[in-house]
């Protein structure tokens, strides 16, 4: 009888960034499925999968940055498109080089 999956108490699961500018998640790699993981730091609970480490911080920063309509409250064009800048700017702060910056 062969069994599927990983043997019982194996974990391929591990932290792999908690940083103050993710606050309130840390990112986790799974190994076997290559995949990053975007976890509540407090609570230790899955909050997204993720094929790029890119898509996640995009994900992670867009909850910080860019308005997200709550209690009824509209956004002007002007607002929500200086919070994609903002978005934008800190990527860029993260994602590029500070050698190839100019």
């Amino acid at each position: 009888m062969s069994r599927k999956g990983r043997p019982k108490g194996s974990t391929s699961r591990y932290c792999l960034i908690k940083d103050e500018a993710i606050l309130p998640y840390e990112i986790h790699v799974d190994e076997s499925t290559s995949t990053y993981l975007k976890v509540i730091s407090e609570s230790q609970q899955t909050s997204g999968y993720y094929s790029s480490f890119p898509h996640l911080l995009r994900s992670i920063l867009r909850e910080k940055h860019v308005p997200q309509g709550e209690n009824g409250k509209v956004y002007s064009l002007k607002e929500y498109i200086a919070a994609m800048n903002n978005l934008t700017e800190e990527m860029k702060g993260l994602l590029v080089p500070s050698h190839t910056k100019i």
